[in-house]
């Protein structure tokens, strides 16, 4: 693929991760040129980022291997995933690497928020303007990279765009709330839930998410240094994902609640379900997030309609969906 001398280049880092993949294929199809950092031997492959994509090996947490990653580089999309059990001390180590590394090239770094920073409990309405009050151990280490990226802003110039989501779904692979629990047994007609199936739950479908961020980034010089937005994505309750699931799939669908006690009995023996307990009050507490700050800066949020997300969120899954029309995503134009 031949670009244009004043062609924009986007490092994606993380990007044989499920965010990172979608939004490398997403700033490609855009006509951006993009540059992968991925761990060295990392799994995921070439095969499943976009032809165009010039993947290199890397530590994200390694300032020497971001700064040189980034070297030309217009936007640095922060989507490294660290796993819970690794949250400390990975993610502000990678949040050090990607300042080293914005502040030396002078790219814009672009961060997924999430709405750990709140707390429990929270307000039903979350807007940029919402007091942070973190409640857990994984909502701390999250403020206190944002207050990092505010800091270098302030201080050094660094500028952050942060577009804050709720739990990701969509794309392909594997590694979300909605393919490893919501959606695990369907294929034997249960959906297992989280918690009540009235309280409404934040959810970002991935491929508007990432249509998202690359809006941002074409519109990166009229923000402030350090900018933050909220996604609104789709905020449903198990009773309306349980819905989608049937439409989907054309056949009824069983509700099971997810039992938390037998996580927390083994919370302390195992370290993987005392990190995911930490979580549990995000199924309990209602919430949603206020999107009239990002609509004001894009017009318009590309959005794909709930029942066509989950269908296409399914028939990635492997699972066997019924036919719909094409999709209605709003998009931001070009």
């Amino acid at each position: 693929m031949e670009y244009l001398a004043n062609t924009p280049t986007a490092l994606v880092v993380g990007a044989h991760g499920r965010f990172g993949r979608v939004v490398a294929g997403e700033f490609a199809r855009r006509g951006w040129r993009v540059r992968g950092l991925v761990r060295h031997g990392g799994a995921g492959g070439d095969a499943v980022l976009p032809a165009t994509v010039d993947v290199t090996g890397g530590d994200a947490r390694s300032a020497h291997d971001m700064i040189a990653a980034a070297d030309g580089a217009d936007v640095i999309v922060n989507a490294a995933n660290p796993a819970y059990r690794n949250w400390d001390p990975a993610v502000l180590e990678i949040a050090e690497a990607v300042i080293a590394a914005a502040r030396t090239s002078g790219a814009v770094h672009l961060f997924p928020g999430n709405v750990y920073n709140y707390g429990w409990p929270m307000p039903e309405l979350l807007s940029e303007m919402t007091a942070q009050r973190p409640s857990t151990r994984k909502g701390s280490i999250r403020v206190e990279a944002e207050r990092r990226f505010r800091e270098a802003a302030d201080v050094h110039g660094v500028r952050t765009i942060v577009l804050r989501a709720g739990d990701l779904y969509g794309g392909t692979g594997r590694g979300s709330w909605f393919d490893l629990v919501v959606a695990e047994h369907l294929s034997s007609g249960r959906m297992t839930y989280p918690g009540p199936l009235n309280v409404p739950h934040a959810w970002a479908y991935l491929p508007d998410l990432a249509a998202t961020f690359e809006a941002l980034a074409r519109r990166r010089g009229e923000f402030d240094a350090f900018e933050a937005f909220h996604f609104p994505g789709h905020t449903v309750t198990g009773e309306d994902m349980a819905a989608a699931f049937e439409a989907a799939l054309g056949r009824p669908v069983r509700s099971n609640r997810m039992p938390w006690w037998v996580v927390r009995l083994g919370a302390p023996f195992v370290r993987d379900w005392r990190e995911i307990s930490e979580m549990a009050y995000l199924w309990h507490v209602p919430h949603r997030l206020d999107g009239a700050k990002l609509e004001m800066a894009l017009g318009d949020i590309p959005t794909t309609s709930f029942e066509r997300a989950v269908s296409d969120s399914l028939a990635a899954l492997g699972f066997e969906t019924r036919p719909m029309e094409p999709s209605a995503r709003s998009l931001v134009p070009v």
